[in-house]
C-alpha cells in the first residue's frame, strides 16, 4: 500500500475502507464455509457412486467372461452392433454461492432382451445379462462424471474463497492498519508540536 497523505480525513477514509474489508472476510468466509459443507458431501457422493462403479464393472467383466463363453464371438458382436444407439441427455446449471455447478437429466440406459435390435433366435441369458450390467455400468458412469465434476468446480471455489480471504487478512488488512497506526502517531506528533508552538508564543507574547 502507498503512503497515504497525512490528515484525519484519511483516517476516516481508511477506517471505512477497513470496516469494507472486515465485512468482506466475513462474506467470503460464510461462502467458504457453506462451499466446505457442498464439498464434503460431494466428497462422500463420488466416493459412494465409484465404489458401486467399481463393483458394476467387476460383476459387468465377470458376465461377460461367462457370456464367451456360451456363445460365440461372431454372435457377440453381431448382438454388440446391433445394440448401438446415441443416448441424449438433458444438462443445466446450478448456482451454488455463485458457483456455477452442473446438472445433468440423463435417461436410464438399461433396455429390454427385445429392445436392444438384435435378431430373433435362441442364445444364451448370459448375453442379455451381460448387457444389462453394462448398461447400468453406464448410468453410473453418467452420474459419476455429473458428480465428479461437480466436486470440482465446488473445489475450485473453495480454494479461490480461501487464497481471497488470507490475502485480505495477511496482507491488506494489516498494511491498512499499519498505515492508520502512523497517521495517528504522526496527527499525534503534530498536535504536541502545535500546543509547543502554542505555549511557546504565548510565553513570548507575556514577555512583550
Amino acid at each position: 500500500m502507498e503512503r497515504t497523505k497525512t490528515s484525519r480525513i484519511e483516517l476516516i477514509r481508511l477506517r471505512k475502507r477497513r470496516e469494507l474489508v472486515t465485512r468482506g472476510i466475513s462474506i467470503l468466509t460464510s461462502k467458504r464455509d457453506a462451499l466446505m459443507m457442498e464439498f464434503k458431501g460431494a466428497i462422500k457422493d463420488v466416493h459412494e457412486i465409484r465404489e458401486k462403479l467399481d463393483t458394476q464393472i467387476t460383476e459387468a467383466s465377470h458376465s461377460m467372461v461367462m457370456a464367451r463363453s456360451a456363445e460365440p464371438h461372431h454372435l457377440l458382436a453381431s448382438t454388440a452392433l446391433a445394440s448401438q444407439r446415441k443416448i441424449t441427455f438433458n444438462m443445466s446449471m446450478k448456482n451454488i454461492w455463485g458457483v456455477r455447478v452442473p446438472t445433468v437429466q440423463f435417461p436410464d440406459a438399461t433396455r429390454g432382451p427385445f429392445e436392444r435390435g438384435s435378431a430373433p433366435g435362441f442364445r444364451s441369458p448370459a448375453v442379455d445379462e451381460t448387457a444389462q450390467q453394462f448398461e447400468e455400468v453406464i448410468n453410473t458412469l453418467a452420474r459419476s462424471a455429473v458428480e465428479e465434476q461437480r466436486l470440482l468446480e465446488i473445489g475450485g471455489a473453495v480454494k479461490s474463497a480461501t487464497r481471497r480471504i488470507n490475502a485480505l487478512e495477511g496482507k491488506v488488512k494489516p498494511q491498512m492498519e499499519k498505515e492508520m497506526n502512523r497517521i495517528r502517531t504522526r496527527l499525534e506528533e503534530m498536535g504536541r508540536e502545535d500546543t509547543f508552538r502554542l505555549k511557546r508564543f504565548k510565553r513570548l507574547k507575556e514577555r512583550g
